[in-house]
């Protein structure tokens, strides 16, 4: 195929990797590697934050924040609605060199007991 190119044309075809272009979705989010998993298989593991985008629209609801991560060099992702969480992640967003980060999550205990997962 690629010698009938050079042959037709008179020039070498191009690879793909070479064209250095990548999907651009319409809307504009971030689309991380990894499975999906819960937050909670996550508690008092050391893992790495490498990224993250809000405004997603799940199931759950509007405005959730989905943060990349990295267990045990394994590319993972989580969902989370929590204000604390999205906070603290803008903040590191704004940090030269803030990404990425080494944190374990962990649980709080909070009201009639209500759980809250936070970076330590």
């Amino acid at each position: 195929c690629n010698k009938l190119f050079k042959k037709l044309t008179g020039k070498e075809m191009r690879s793909f990797k070479d064209l250095n272009v990548a999907y651009k979705p319409e809307d504009g989010k971030k689309r991380f590697p990894g499975v999906v998993v819960s937050i909670r298989e996550l508690v008092n593991l050391p893992i790495v934050v490498k990224d993250f985008e809000t405004g997603i629209k799940t199931e759950q609801g509007e405005d959730r924040c989905i943060v990349a991560i990295e267990v045990n060099g394994e590319a993972k992702k989580f969902f989370t609605n929590s204000e604390e969480m999205k906070n603290i992640l803008a903040q590191v967003k704004e940090m030269p060199d803030g990404f990425p980060f080494e944190t374990t999550i962990k649980t709080e205990t909070f009201g009639k007991g209500r759980t809250k997962y936070v970076f330590t």
